[in-house]
């Protein structure tokens, strides 16, 4: 088995997650996603195993431990934070030190990220996925620790263009939180505040209200790349998924750093 620890509420890490599976062609069979978003329905034939984030991260260790002794693991795969968002893999590690383990790296605030990790366990990855540019000190610390890097360009499915409406329209794309999506909105209807004939069209994952007769929210609709093409313009945050998504759209796509904990969006959006 193939268990993949993604460590985040939103749905940028079940989305990398998934496409990185699909890239890397792991049957959907032989994988077990750890995590605690709640947006697990929309990744249909994975085995979930769901932390609580009310749980102390000592607790969502305990987990991930009962879960590699219950099955056949052969790798795990680490999502974004090399020792858990929390410390918590520190645990892991010393618990199974001859596991094979995979870090999966993105963009990460790295020197805050190991201010608030008190305890680092000894851990040399089997291999590391780059999948874009890092800190230099992110990257000089993964050389270190790993005995072989891998840069990867994850594959994303080719859909089918679907007009959303016959008249022309722009994409406000975010699935949360709710200031974030207004932010963006913000953007959005000051730039076509003169254009009332073309719509903004809101996907997200969270209700927000916007009283404007131009704008358009539509919740719960995963995914919407097949929207992309006839948008005249896209608007987003500056998130993983988002930026490496759209790189063939850079001529329409706006991206709207937001201020993340661990994630450097200006970072991403200025180097990749």
């Amino acid at each position: 088995m193939h268990v993949f620890y993604a460590q985040g509420g939103g749905l940028g890490h079940l989305t990398r997650v998934d496409t990185l599976i699909k890239t890397l062609d792991i049957p959907k069979r032989e994988v077990i996603i750890i995590t605690p978003s709640v947006f697990t329905n929309y990744f249909k034939g994975y085995q979930f195993v769901r932390l609580r984030w009310d749980e102390h991260h000592y607790d969502w260790a305990k987990t991930i431990v009962h879960t590699l002794k219950k099955y056949p693991v052969t790798r795990f795969y680490v999502d974004t934070f090399p020792f858990g968002l929390k410390g918590e893999l520190n645990l892991v590690y010393s618990t199974f030190p001859k596991l094979t383990y995979i870090y999966i790296s993105r963009v990460l605030k790295w020197d805050f990220y190991t201010s608030t990790v008190t305890q680092k366990a000894s851990i040399i990855f089997y291999n590391t996925l780059l999948l874009e540019p890092l800190y230099d000190a992110h990257l000089n610390w993964i050389t270190s620790h790993s005995t072989s890097v891998t840069p990867i360009t994850l594959k994303r499915e080719s859909l089918t263009p679907i007009c959303y409406m016959k008249s022309a329209y722009v994409l406000v794309v975010h699935s949360g939180g709710k200031d974030d999506v207004l932010k963006i909105c913000k953007q959005a209807i000051e730039d076509y505040k003169t254009q009332n004939s073309i719509k903004i069209v809101v996907f997200t994952q969270v209700h927000v209200h916007i009283e404007n007769d131009n704008v358009v929210v539509k919740n719960d609709v995963y995914p919407v790349s097949q929207y992309f093409e006839n948008a005249i313009k896209i608007y987003t945050a500056g998130g993983f998924n988002s930026m490496h998504e759209l790189k063939n759209y850079k001529e329409k796509h706006v991206a709207v750093a937001l201020n993340k904990l661990y994630d450097d969006q200006e970072f991403r959006i200025l180097n990749l």
